[in-house]
């Protein structure tokens, strides 16, 4: 008889302590991946535009506030991306450990309903000004969803990373 049939309590802790890991390891990387790839495109892309103005403006006391800027928008970002991560791990450690559904795909289509799921809170819940919640302003159906293919695309890589760092907690481990 195999330890799990012999003891069906902790086999079920050995699952909830799979499934917790795993929305730990969404719930850190993935907000750090996303800010350090939003904060590493706006520098790739800003760079250039950033030093024509810099140039042609004299304004090299901007040069200080723009690391600054630059800083607080990946802060920001960490924040915003938060409660999709968390989300995201939640479907994939589900799907992982219960459905043994641990494929690549999986942490992308996770974090593409993740990312979903925040676009549709901001649809029906308009924060104030004065608010500390990071919601998008979406009006429409169109642009929910042109939002939620934007921030699909923009949540493969962290997926993928959170998925390769998840990986020793939702591969299959068949009794001996």
């Amino acid at each position: 008889m195999s330890a799990a049939h012999s003891n069906p309590v902790a086999a079920l802790f050995r699952r909830l302590s799979r499934v917790a890991g795993i929305v730990v390891i969404f719930s850190i990387v993935g907000p750090l991946t996303t800010a350090a790839l939003v904060a590493v495109t706006v520098t790739a892309l800003g760079a250039a535009v950033l030093q024509m103005f810099l140039v042609f403006l004299e304004l090299e006391a901007l040069r200080a506030l723009v690391s600054i800027a630059i800083v607080l928008l990946a802060i920001v970002t960490v924040l915003a991306a938060f409660l999709p991560a968390v989300v995201a791990g939640l479907i994939f450690a589900l799907a992982a450990v219960y459905a043994d559904l641990n494929m690549i795909w999986m942490a992308w289509l996770a974090a593409a309903l993740g990312a979903a799921g925040f676009v549709m809170v901001g649809m029906f819940v308009v924060a104030s000004e004065t608010s500390a919640v990071i919601v998008p302003s979406v009006r429409s159906a169109p642009e929910a969803l042109k939002l939620s293919a934007m921030f699909a695309v923009v949540a493969v890589i962290p997926a993928s990373l959170c998925w390769w760092l998840a990986k020793p907690l939702h591969r299959v481990i068949l009794p001996a």
